[in-house]
């Protein structure tokens, strides 16, 4: 992984170095817990992966269901993002994935008309991911979708149906009534920190993506080396807070890479934009995330080269060296490309956005991913959760509760009458 940085002129050295100290017992204490294998502590997400039930449950629903042809995800939010943002980059078309995460009639009835098409039941399996067990969203599309795959497979559906949660809830239940599978996660681990737990490690096998890959970067992350780059980004990151930086941009110069903008959004928004401090104190300084791919180049571009001087940029790319093609001389229309090929007009793409940022003394951090792709992936997540957890503590504030989004389920709840 290679990682550059252009920083604003008031983010220095010492004022890292001085942010880096006070993280020195928080990291301290995450060593600790890590040496004891402590599932007590929310922070066990880092190293979880390492459990052998996790594997032994990959490994056998992965052999179950090796012939599929379609995985359907139910779940929403952190039961999502990360499966997705994976398989954008890995997907080689051998199972295809759709996603139910929020309510759409339309959308149920889409998928429907095309998962009544297969002719057996075992063509399908379908995920219903919810960490609680009462995702309104999640109970009433898995619901539906289950009831009318009964009408057109029969009992035979629930058989391809994993359930997937904190243990003891009433999905539990349900899913041992009908003789269904139920994978449970540790109820510690946050959804949006659950990205290598069964919540995304169980469908991107499926899938047929290289899951022990993925979690050795994964575990990578906590090594030494990349540990301490993870600090100095934390640093970084509650520097420019400080200094009233209001935007955050994440820049997937890869298209592929912007479900992983999604992922990051989720995990930074939800752990960092919190209303007070651990201590009650009112929280002043916030981002908020969005994201970007070249395609803005022509739309919001101009916005960010007019010098806004409250956007944080975070370039995250790779080299794509299995597709490639060339523009050639012979067709006038691309003549003034000198038969480029198109990884070649990217790289100088980037160049010019990266040299035009430096001109226009805009910050930034740029990412490259340059190993294995299963592993980089694993290795960016691992490093960036850790991040977050750092920032937030830096911050002062929760990283792993989302109290105002409780507000918007209650009120559901009040209207619905359930």
């Amino acid at each position: 992984m290679n990682i550059s940085y252009f920083d604003d002129s008031r983010i220095t050295e010492k004022t890292i170095k001085s942010k880096i100290t006070k993280l020195g017992q928080y990291r301290q204490e995450i060593r600790e817990n890590m040496e004891e294998n402590n599932s007590d502590v929310p922070e066990y997400s880092l190293y979880y992966p390492k459990d052998f039930t996790l594997h032994s449950n990959i490994t056998e629903l992965a052999k179950t269901y090796k012939n599929i042809k379609h995985l359907v995800v139910i779940g929403i939010g952190g039961s999502n993002l990360g499966t997705e943002a994976i398989h954008q980059v890995l997907d080689e078309g051998k199972v295809k994935l759709s996603v139910l995460d929020t309510v759409s009639a339309y959308n149920l009835a889409v998928l429907l008309d095309e998962l009544k098409k297969y002719k057996k039941a075992t063509q399908l399996t379908i995920c219903i991911i919810s960490k609680s067990g009462s995702t309104t969203e999640t109970l009433s599309n898995a619901s539906v979708l289950i009831e009318e795959l009964k009408h057109h497979f029969g009992e035979e559906i629930n058989q391809q149906l994993i359930f997937i949660g904190d243990p003891k809830t009433e999905v539990e239940k349900y899913a041992k009534k009908i003789s269904a599978h139920y994978v449970a996660m540790p109820k510690i681990i946050g959804g949006r920190y659950s990205v290598a737990t069964a919540v995304g490690l169980i469908p991107l096998a499926l899938l047929g993506h290289d899951t022990d890959e993925f979690i050795s970067g994964y575990l990578d992350a906590s090594k030494d080396e990349y540990e301490t780059i993870t600090a100095e980004n934390s640093a970084r990151l509650a520097l420019y807070l400080q200094n009233k930086y209001h935007h955050y941009n994440f820049f997937a110069f890869e298209p592929r890479l912007e479900k992983l903008g999604e992922w990051y959004r989720q995990l930074f928004a939800e752990s960092l934009g919190k209303e007070t401090t651990k201590n009650g104190k009112p929280v002043k300084d916030a981002m908020l995330p969005t994201i970007s791919t070249p395609v803005e180049l022509h739309s919001v571009g101009q916005l960010y080269f007019s010098k806004i001087t409250t956007v944080y940029t975070d370039f995250v790319t790779f080299d794509d060296e299995k597709f490639d093609f060339k523009t050639t001389k012979s067709n006038k229309l691309a003549s003034g490309l000198k038969n480029l090929s198109l990884q070649e007009i990217v790289t100088g793409l980037y160049g010019g956005v990266i040299g035009a940022y430096q001109e226009r003394e805009l910050p930034y951090r740029a990412t490259i991913l340059d190993e294995s792709l299963p592993y980089s992936l694993g290795l960016f997540m691992g490093m960036r959760l850790r991040e977050i957890m750092y920032t937030a503590n830096l911050m002062d504030v929760n990283a792993f509760d989302q109290p105002n989004v409780e507000l918007y389920k209650i009120k559901t709840k009040e209207i619905l009458k359930i």
